[in-house]
Formats: C-alpha cells, structure tokens, sequence
C-alpha cells in the first residue's frame, strides 16, 4: 500500500478558469503554487513565493508580458522561474530563481506534472480524439469534491469489480473484468457490465448490456468509455482525476462527454440523466472511502478485479524519498 504522495500528472485546474493574464494561486502536495497564463496564451506554474521576502505572487501579482511581477517590491520572474527584471538602478540582476513545474494544456484541463525531487515527466497525457469530435458534445464538470482518502484507496476503487453491482446495484446488475493491459505508465482494463438505465420515460429502467474500458493515464488521471448494446447504442465517456492536497486529503473531480446519438432536446435530456447517474454513484464511494481503513494485504478473490495488479502497476510513481506529509 502506498500512503506517500506519486510522481505523475495531475489535474490542477480547468481551461476555461485560467484567462490571459491571471493568477491564480494552488495549494497541491502541501505546498502553495501560482498557476498563470502569460500574454501568449500558455499556462505555466511556480512555486508561490517570491524568494526576495517572501509575497505569495497570486495575491497581487500581475502578468506584464511573458514574465509574472511580484506584488510586493516589483520584482519580475519570467516563465522558468528565472528573475527576469528588479526595479532597481542596477544592471545585476540576483541569481535567485523560484522552483517552475511541467505543464499540459489539453482535454480541456490545465495539467501539473509533480516529482518529489523535481524530475522532468518522461511521458505525457495524450489528447483524446473524442473530445475534439463533433460527435461528442464538449466536456464539462459533473462535480469536484474534497475528500479524505488517499491516491492508493481511490485506485482501488476505480478497479474494484465486484463493488460496483454491491454498493452500486441501482446502476449496475453485474460487472465482469477482463483483465489489465500494461503498457509503462498506461494501464487498460476491460470490462462487460449489465446497467440498469433511467429511460426517457420518468421512473422506468432498462437493462442494458454494455462494456466498459478504462484507461489510466498514471494513477491520478483515467478516462472511461462506457457503451450499451442495445438500440441506441449510448456512448458516455467521463475522466476522473485524483490530485493530493495533502496526505490526508484528496481533490477530486469528473468530467463526462455524452456519444450524440439523439436529436435535440432528447439529447439534452439523455446528457442530463447520465450525469446523474456519475454523480450518484460517485457518491456513494465517496462515503466509503472517508471511513475505510487501509489494508495492506486484502483477502482478494477473483471477482474483485485487477486490484493487486493495479497496486503492482502503481508501484513505479513512487520513489523512495516520495514525499511523506
């Protein structure tokens, strides 16, 4: 069991929350960060705190160009953390610098790639082609919730087979795991489930044949493809991200994309009821995660699913001074 904090890409914020020339301030991994888009467009992140005394550059600080001004004495700092410029009559500039970090712009989400020893990502997160697709109506939030668990017991979640049709029998009648593909940081796991779905009719189920395959992209960062058998053959694809406030604390947030299979306003309709359907389930794990326990060696049986796997896999986020809060 991994109690400590990854080496991988994180979620940190949304697109559309991050315009041209803001701040924002961050506090992930128990530290404070600033994220901010300069002038061309392109988000960056530094740690929080201007080394000359101290200001947290979100709190005041402005974008002049391609460098972030420090609120406090006016100090420049350009993208690398490098300082750029001092409002001093002096051509030496200090050789101080602030800590940058790796940053992803895609799928609509604004990436963070944290290493406890500050090693640059040897691998990235790809675009999804769906959500770019016309056919695929634009991403949005389902919810994003502050929960108290770790990165570790939220994995196991996600892999555990034999829960879903136990504590989320509303949504699923059965579940069966075909197995893990491992390929380096990415794992793919195969699943065929029976769903109970709301129809279009109010207060009616249908049971529908579907599968589901699940792709991880480092163990804080998976997208799903859910699909039915049946007539319309629905298609719903969602993202979760998992990213450590602390070593108590987890942000959590899920994103879906809805398969436009539907003429307006049924479509709208069939979009709203899925993301109900996320956020009740999710829900319902939420409230279990906050009171489990952590078990380092759990009396696994095959219906469970690939959870050992899973653990083995994550194994390769962690290095042996991963940070311990």
């Amino acid at each position: 069991m991994h109690s400590n904090l990854p080496n991988s890409w994180f979620r940190v914020a949304r697109s559309q929350d991050l315009s041209t020339k803001r701040v924002i301030p961050l506090h992930y991994f128990g530290k404070d960060f600033v994220l901010f888009r300069t002038e061309d467009g392109k988000p960056h992140i530094l740690d929080a705190h201007c080394p000359h005394l101290g200001a947290h550059l979100a709190h005041g600080g402005k974008i002049e160009g391609q460098t972030l001004r420090c609120p406090y004495h006016g100090w420049h700092w350009d993208t690398n953390g490098q300082c750029a410029a001092i409002p001093y009559p002096t051509q030496n500039k200090p050789k101080a610098k602030i800590q940058s970090w790796p940053v992803l712009e895609l799928n609509g989400l604004i990436m963070m790639y944290y290493h406890n020893q500050g090693k640059l990502p040897d691998w990235e997160i790809p675009q999804i082609p769906e959500l770019i697709s016309q056919e695929w109506t634009p991403l949005r939030l389902v919810r994003q919730w502050k929960v108290r668990t770790t990165l570790q017991d939220y994995m196991d979640n996600s892999v555990d087979v034999s829960h879903l049709y136990n504590l989320h029998s509303r949504t699923f009648k059965s579940a069966y795991s075909h197995g893990v593909e491992i390929n380096g940081p990415i794992l793919t796991h195969r699943m065929s489930q029976k769903y109970n779905l709301s129809s279009l009719a109010a207060g009616k189920l249908v049971l529908e044949d579907g599968s589901v395959t699940t792709i991880y992209y480092g163990p804080a960062y998976d997208v799903s493809f859910y699909w039915t058998e049946g007539k319309l053959k629905l298609g719903l694809l969602t993202i979760f991200t998992g990213t450590p406030i602390d070593n108590e604390y987890l942000d959590i947030a899920i994103f879906y994309s809805v398969k436009k299979v539907l003429p307006f306003p049924f479509n709208l309709i069939l979009n709203r009821m899925l993301k109900q359907d996320v956020l009740e389930t999710f829900e319902q794990d939420v409230s279990i995660l906050e009171n489990k326990t952590n078990i380092n060696n759990p009396l696994l049986y095959q219906q469970d699913g690939p959870v050992r796997q899973s653990r083995n896999w994550a194994g390769q986020f962690y290095s042996e001074n991963s940070l311990t809060l």
